[in-house]
């Protein structure tokens, strides 16, 4: 009687051990789990304003426009790598989308840069993007500014200016056209653009209105 009690007792703290044993694994499982999810950062939620569309081709991208401008021909010299006709295309297309006066002025007042339709900014937007592979436009130009955190630290990274805050780009306004002309030596770099650096349109030589609003007002 005395055996088999030590029998029963000894399989008993077998089975006991046994449960501990696997109650001791699936702790260490949970906690080398936790610690593999804990290095791993979750990416934020993308806005799906912020990110253009990832058209296959320019052609199918949708030239939407409030005022009815026609964007074809700055689709064409997109398609061609034009990125000289482009910006100056670029520009005189803004002008048309953001009013009479604008037109008239060659650069865009207040009033008509605060109601500069989203519709047309996103369509030159996704020329752009498509044609460049998401070199240029303005959504790129905006994740380059929210990554840097500065306009100062920005303009200098797509190429606009020096790190010391020197113009790499400026302009001239021709009185007798009614618009704005790139100085020489001071062009942008069509051979070669860094990510971000064009188009130019209303970009520090409108200095009374910022486009930068409107990106903003626009959720670029």
């Amino acid at each position: 009687m005395a055996k088999n009690n030590k029998t029963v007792l000894a399989l008993t703290l077998l089975v006991i051990a046994g449960l501990f044993s696997i109650a001791a694994g699936l702790v260490w499982l949970g906690f080398q789990l936790s610690k593999s999810n804990s290095g791993t950062t979750t990416p934020p939620p993308v806005n799906p304003v912020n990110t253009p569309t990832n058209f296959t081709s320019i052609d199918r991208v949708p030239l939407n426009s409030t005022r009815n401008v026609d964007y074809s021909k700055l689709r064409d010299y997109l398609k061609q790598k034009d990125w000289r006709q482009a910006d100056r295309e670029t520009y005189e297309r803004m002008l048309d989308a953001a009013g009479p006066k604008s037109q008239a002025k060659g650069f865009t007042p207040l009033d008509e840069m605060e109601n500069l339709s989203c519709t047309d900014l996103k369509t030159i937007d996704n020329l752009w993007s498509t044609a460049s592979k998401g070199q240029q436009g303005f959504t790129t130009q905006q994740d380059i500014l929210r990554a840097l955190g500065d306009y100062r630290k920005m303009y200098a990274q797509v190429g606009w200016e020096d790190e010391k805050g020197q113009k790499l780009m400026d302009w001239n306004y021709n009185a007798q056209i009614k618009r704005m002309e790139y100085k020489v030596g001071k062009e942008p770099n069509f051979k070669n653009p860094p990510p971000g650096h064009l188009p130019t349109a209303e970009r520090e030589y409108n200095f009374d209105v910022s486009l930068n609003a409107a990106l903003k007002r626009c959720s670029f």
